[in-house]
């Protein structure tokens, strides 16, 4: 397994959420600003009562793969290519899941303290994350070229 994605599962043991275990990972490959920066080096776990739509996982490498297309337009590179490859992004994260939605994707409501709990009781944060966040961490890779498509 590829070294930056053994890293975002470690720090989502550490008690990183989903997006910030990412970011976290690939960070150091992006201009983020100290205020980000500090952001993203701080573990937070998912919060009841916030909305959860996105997974967190494919939230944070969106993330990641905006900040790489933000430095490559100030380059001089297309700003379509931002849209181009970010939907790339979520087409092949949905074909190998069949959503972003973290909701649909773990089949309760984070939102909700019912929801935490039920995903705490079913274990979905190590049997179910850890597959969104690999997924997530190895179609950034192929996108922001760390490693050549299969």
């Amino acid at each position: 397994m590829e070294e930056r994605v053994k890293a975002a599962l470690e720090k989502f043991e550490e008690g990183y959420d989903c997006s910030h275990a990412i970011l976290n990972a690939y960070a150091d490959l992006f201009e983020f600003d100290e205020h980000s920066m500090e952001a993203i080096r701080k573990p937070c776990a998912p919060m009841v009562g916030r909305p959860t739509t996105v997974c967190g996982a494919v939230a944070g490498a969106l993330k990641a793969l905006s900040q790489k297309l933000r430095e490559e337009r100030e380059s001089g590179n297309s700003t379509e290519k931002k849209s181009e490859l970010i939907r790339e992004f979520r087409d092949r994260f949905e074909a190998i899941h069949g959503s972003v939605s973290c909701t649909d994707l773990l089949g309760v409501d984070l939102s909700e303290p019912d929801g935490q709990t039920t995903a705490m009781d079913k274990d979905l944060f190590h049997t179910r994350c850890v597959e969104f966040i690999t997924d997530s961490a190895l179609i950034l890779e192929d996108l922001i070229g760390l490693k050549p498509k299969a």
